[in-house]
């Protein structure tokens, strides 16, 4: 299975087991990290389009993000008043009890090797400390090479749910050059 051509796989789950221990990491100068508000639901529409293109407005991002039951909050980072960055603290106790589940991250390209995911996601992991959550979990794509590096910065660790997961973590951590760590983690 190729890293550019996903099959109709389910996305590749990454765990990390507790909320001890977060990476620091500061916002750059010249941009401001917080909590969404409704006025930012326009901008938050054009960063995940182009992020993931689709079909995002602001009326997606309220059903989706801002507005959804299942999400405890959204956090962007904005320069002036455009969001460059984002991630959600989503709670779904059923699939992930005890655990929150760091959702829909994405940077806008232009501002891309700037730490602005890893600032996004360590305020999301905050927030899960906050309300209790005893660790976190994401899902991601076999491609997303660059998020899959952050990620392991922060601690998270694949997590083998799927038969085929072994296979595509393999392909993964060779791309980024990570061998078969993931395999003594399971």
């Amino acid at each position: 299975m190729s890293l550019d051509s996903p099959d109709k796989l389910p996305q590749l789950l990454m765990r990390r087991e507790h909320l001890r221990d977060l990476p620091r990491a500061a916002t750059p100068y010249g941009f401001e990290l917080r909590r969404a508000t409704p006025e930012d639901e326009e901008s938050l529409a054009r960063l995940l389009l182009s992020v993931f293109g689709g079909t995002w407005a602001a009326d997606t991002v309220r059903r989706t993000l801002t507005r959804s039951p299942d999400v405890d909050s959204v956090y962007v980072v904005v320069r002036g008043y455009e969001a460059v960055a984002t991630a959600s603290a989503r709670l779904d106790p059923q699939a992930f009890p005890g655990e929150g589940y760091v959702h829909w991250v994405g940077v806008s390209a232009e501002y891309r090797k700037r730490r602005l995911g890893l600032a996004v996601c360590v305020r999301v992991l905050e927030r899960f400390a906050e309300l209790g959550c005893e660790g976190a979990v994401l899902e991601t794509d076999d491609y997303r090479l660059d998020a899959v590096r952050i990620y392991l910065g922060m601690g998270f660790r694949p997590a083998h749910r799927h038969s085929h997961d072994a296979e595509r973590w393999d392909e993964v951590m060779r791309h980024i050059g990570r061998g078969e760590e993931h395999r003594k983690i399971g």
